[in-house]
């Protein structure tokens, strides 16, 4: 199984696709509407209604930085959680070394604002981000979390903006 959680409107053929709404411009219904909410501590509240070890890889794209840093752990254990022995974890978000090295070359804001903030243009609070992670932070996140042969790769999605995303990959041992 490969689970997409956060999939907003990339709900593709062959994921189980996993978001708190239905993004209006999804290709397809979600398979399960699902929002993580959290205690105060930034443990879950509740997990995502799936068995531990079903999923080969959990993907999950521009979803991390809407999570505050003291949550980021807990949904990093959810993911590790879903993933079988040896499963993979694939992300993308931005990469905010790159993010103000645009910002300080006089970028445009979807190139240096928005990976920092979010885009405000929606007026979605689902849509603006909590935190910002760097290639070395969003290692040690995974490594923290029992993560194994992490990878920083270019982004292979959201019109593959190279010069503001970054792509990770690791492996549950």
């Amino acid at each position: 199984m490969r689970i997409n959680i956060g999939a907003g409107k990339q709900t593709w053929q062959g994921f189980y696709c996993i978001d708190a709404v239905q993004h209006p411009k999804a290709t397809r219904p979600l398979d399960m509407k699902f929002a993580f909410e959290f205690h105060k501590d930034g443990t879950l509240k509740r997990h995502i209604p799936i068995a531990d070890g079903i999923a080969e890889e959990v993907h999950n794209y521009h979803f991390i930085e809407h999570v505050y840093r003291w949550e980021a752990d807990a949904v990093i254990r959810e993911f590790k959680r879903l993933l079988v022995s040896g499963g993979y974890l694939v992300m993308e978000c931005p990469d905010i070394e790159k993010a103000c090295r645009n910002l300080i070359k006089g970028g445009n804001d979807q190139m240096s604002m928005w990976p920092l903030y979010g885009d405000w243009s929606h007026k979605d609070p689902y849509m603006m981000h909590r935190h910002g992670y760097t290639p070395k932070t969003i290692t040690q996140l995974l490594k923290d979390n029992g993560f194994v042969g992490i990878q920083i790769l270019p982004p292979m999605t959201h019109g593959r903006r190279a010069m503001r995303d970054m792509r990770i990959e690791a492996r549950k041992p």
